[in-house]
């Protein structure tokens, strides 16, 4: 397995949060547009969000425990962001396994953003998860590095952990729960 796959099985987030806002924010307009999260059943559906096409991993690989989540505009179901999440019952909290916006959102890698507050509304699905599930809110993951890290733990006053990968954190339960405050979406 090379390095890509072995990452992929193991999930990172590499995602930064630009601004925390209720809905999505136009970057031309500054519009508020409303969004829509549905899970995506289909590991079929998930091969057109690749690693060549701007998706960070082929999509369709993630573990097949990990449940795959999108993040869409209400008015045109058109996809901004994914999320793959793990209900991981013996850390009685959920893995944030990847998230990754478009590619025409990723102003890192492309240069450019269409819509603001994809990666805290990432985010703010897997607390919405954590809490269906039964976990309280209490999320974890792995940052991809020791910059994002810092990063996280800033922005969502999470915890460094380091116990499962070096850049291992948690965002406790009430730290999570007050992003559910800011974040408005519906489920479909």
């Amino acid at each position: 397995m090379d390095e890509v796959s072995s990452l992929v099985q193991q999930g990172c987030l590499d995602i930064w949060i630009d601004e925390i806002v209720p809905c999505l924010k136009d970057t031309e307009t500054g519009a508020l547009k409303d969004t829509v999260v549905f899970k995506i059943e289909s590991r079929s559906y998930l091969k057109k969000f690749k690693k060549s096409n701007g998706w960070h991993i082929n999509w369709n690989e993630v573990p097949r425990d990990v449940e795959v989540y999108a993040l869409a505009l209400l008015d045109s179901n058109e996809i901004q962001g994914l999320v793959g999440l793990r209900n991981d019952r013996d850390a009685d909290a959920v893995y944030l396994h990847w998230a990754c916006t478009a590619p025409h959102n990723n102003k890192h890698d492309f240069g450019q953003q269409k819509y603001e507050g994809v990666g805290g509304h990432l985010f703010a699905i897997a607390v919405d998860k954590s809490l269906q599930w039964g976990h309280g809110g209490a999320v974890f993951g792995f940052a991809a590095n020791e910059e994002l890290l810092r990063h996280y733990l800033k922005m969502f006053k999470g915890l460094y952990l380091g116990v499962l990968h070096q850049y291992h954190f948690w965002i406790p339960e009430e730290q999570a729960k007050k992003l559910l405050e800011v974040y408005n979406y519906e489920w479909n």
